[in-house]
């Protein structure tokens, strides 16, 4: 007997077969569940699928060496790309119109906010990114570019968190990068 496989999972395999990195999705919706324990599937699948463009459309370290680390030009483009990949896959997939585009506002959105869901995506993008990201971009931004952009783009991700709870998580794992950076660059 075979089952059916949610579309969370459906997006799991989906975001895994073009990009090799998803702890920092795992742990994105994980972190939105203790930002709100009572999500459903449409905000799990925004959740992993936020970075969705970064599998297609990577800018390289030479790309960074002219632009700021929160480039918004760059950000509004990753966001509006994201959401049109995920929209064409789950479209494919024939998930609810409604839902597929709420995921695709919370995807375009998931950046800057605006709504009370994008933001929730948000706050759990910047809790995984200083849990599993921040500290490894010592090494593979902070090298290269220079201290200056990479503290940039910690202020901008730790400064852009909406809620209370989600700073309070977050305030250690920031300071320790912080200091980090400050001490090896």
């Amino acid at each position: 007997m075979t089952t059916k496989k949610s579309m969370l999972e459906e997006v799991k395999l989906f975001v895994g077969k073009h990009f090799d990195k998803t702890l920092h999705f795992e742990r994105t919706v994980y972190w939105l569940k203790q930002l709100k324990p009572n999500v459903d599937e449409a905000m799990e699948i925004a959740a992993y699928a936020h970075d969705i463009e970064r599998a297609f459309g990577r800018a390289t370290i030479e790309f960074w060496k002219t632009h700021a680390l929160n480039d918004s030009d760059y950000l509004k483009n990753h966001q509006e790309k994201g959401a049109e990949i995920i929209t064409k896959f789950l479209q494919e997939k024939g998930y609810p119109k409604k839902d597929t585009k709420r995921i695709a506002e919370m995807v375009r959105l998931h950046e800057v906010g605006g709504t009370e869901e994008a933001d929730l995506i948000k706050d759990a993008d910047s809790i995984s990114y200083f849990e599993v990201n921040a500290p490894k971009h010592i090494e593979k931004f902070g090298k290269p570019l220079g201290k200056a952009k990479l503290m940039t783009k910690y202020d901008f991700m730790f400064n852009r968190i909406t809620s209370k709870k989600a700073k309070e998580i977050c305030q250690e794992w920031y300071a320790k990068v912080v200091k980090e950076a400050e001490e090896q660059l």
